[in-house]
């Protein structure tokens, strides 16, 4: 009687948990947790750039970027831990930068699109404006 009893409890707890799973992914499904970010990145000089981005885990590959031209990349970052992080280099005449192109608990970007426009001087993210955009520092550079 005692083991029925105890086999009787275990598939119940077993169906609950089934069901609480099912029910946490629908609604992580659907509220978007799983959703790719999209990166943008734009060549605001007046020469080709050549950038070079990846994550621990992805290379995005080497690009070569025109003057105005630009190049996007998407991925899913980490809905728990809330640690991802993509970097890049940036090469030009004369000019060799790195710089963190999304860090996921920095950037806060509208629609999971985070849209950068690579200077001189640093990278620039368009938050609100396109034409007033928050530049950064070059990594390892001091800011102002």
């Amino acid at each position: 009687m005692v083991a029925l009893l105890e086999k009787r409890s275990k598939i119940l707890l077993m169906s609950l948990t089934i069901f609480v799973t099912l029910q946490m992914m629908v609604g992580v499904v659907s509220g978007g947790i799983f959703t790719e970010t999209k990166v943008s990145i734009t060549n605001k000089l007046s020469e080709a750039v050549t950038i070079h981005c990846k994550d621990a885990l992805y290379d995005d590959g080497v690009h070569i970027l025109q003057p105005t031209a630009g190049h996007r990349f998407q991925f899913f970052a980490n809905p728990f831990a809330k640690k991802t992080l993509w970097f890049c280099s940036f090469e030009w005449t004369g000019q060799f930068h790195r710089f963190d192109i999304y860090v996921q608990k920095r950037d806060k970007c509208a629609d999971r699109s985070c849209i950068w426009l690579i200077t001189e001087s640093g990278p620039c993210r368009v938050i609100d404006d396109y034409y007033n955009p928050q530049c950064y520092p070059w990594n390892g550079e001091a800011t102002l």
